[in-house]
């Protein structure tokens, strides 16, 4: 296979190391961006180290500071001039209500809007690559998820804040925002995935004591991050979904219907226009 270069959002840790992996294993050019200058720095020795290839590189960008995504986007574009898959990997959970540098609860922000934002500054770029695709990790917990515009700001107050809800409703956004890509730009294969529950530090980080200790106690019966790194992978670069675009895989690599919201195509179309909006205010 031609070498392609590709852009992990998170892919200092969990599942977005364990595909960069892969990726750099099979020979691709491969961009890990996070907010940790010195953590980037570290995944990057050490995955020179592992896999002996040294075409993978960090770009700082924090999703919850939409100033630095612009920032990010415009870097890539004039150090690497070409993308042919964007992995929007990066994700946080949290059960305390905290904001992004907007104003916007902070799960939403980074799980969707910063993604929204980088993903549209980088859509020339995937136009022109000669099959481009965009790979957006989402979960069955979108299943469980509502969107109520009015509480991304967070006016229900701290002591109303669900994190699982809103982490929830984060995740409906992913599935949604990956139908109107498809809707709007064709010629893009835009596809998202539950990756299973893995075995990553995602609710060790920003949670309260009690909910980091019921997470690490069951990590012993989760799957591996490699074994998450499965399906981003395959919908990243198997020829079987070359035309398939806007469609929800499971861990399995498996096609399945998502949540009745997520298939609301005005509802898709509102959260685009939404998402629009909070991005361009943030200018």
């Amino acid at each position: 296979m031609q070498q392609q270069t590709i852009l992990i959002t998170g892919g200092n840790d969990g599942i977005g190391r364990a595909t960069a992996q892969v990726l750099l294993e099979r020979g691709h050019r491969v961009i890990i961006a996070g907010r940790s200058t010195v953590k980037l720095a570290s995944a990057v020795a050490t995955l020179k180290y592992r896999t002996g290839n040294e075409e993978i590189h960090w770009l700082y960008c924090d999703l919850a500071n939409l100033e630095t995504v612009r920032a990010a986007a415009d870097t890539f574009i004039s150090r690497y001039g070409k993308l042919d898959v964007l992995i929007n990997n990066a994700g946080v959970f949290t059960n305390e209500l905290q904001f992004s540098e907007e104003g916007i609860e902070l799960q939403f922000a980074v799980n969707h809007l910063g993604h929204f934002l980088l993903t549209n500054l980088l859509i020339p770029l995937l136009k022109a690559a000669p099959a481009g695709r965009i790979v957006n990790l989402a979960s069955v917990a979108h299943f469980h998820g509502k969107l109520d515009f009015e509480t991304l700001t967070g006016d229900g107050g701290p002591e109303n804040y669900n994190g699982l809800e809103a982490y929830a409703r984060s995740k409906l956004a992913n599935v949604l925002f990956t139908r109107e890509l498809a809707r709007r730009y064709p010629e893009i294969e835009s596809n998202c995935l539950h990756p299973g529950v893995i075995r990553t530090r995602i609710a060790n980080k920003g949670t309260r004591w009690f909910f980091s200790l019921l997470w690490s106690l069951y990590k012993p019966f989760m799957r591996s991050t490699r074994c998450g790194a499965r399906t981003p992978l395959y919908l990243a670069l198997s020829p079987e979904v070359r035309g398939v675009t806007g469609r929800y895989f499971d861990e399995r690599q498996c096609c399945r219907k998502p949540s009745e919201l997520a298939r609301d195509p005005e509802l898709a179309h509102e959260l685009w226009e939404w998402s629009d909006v909070m991005t361009q205010e943030a200018v």
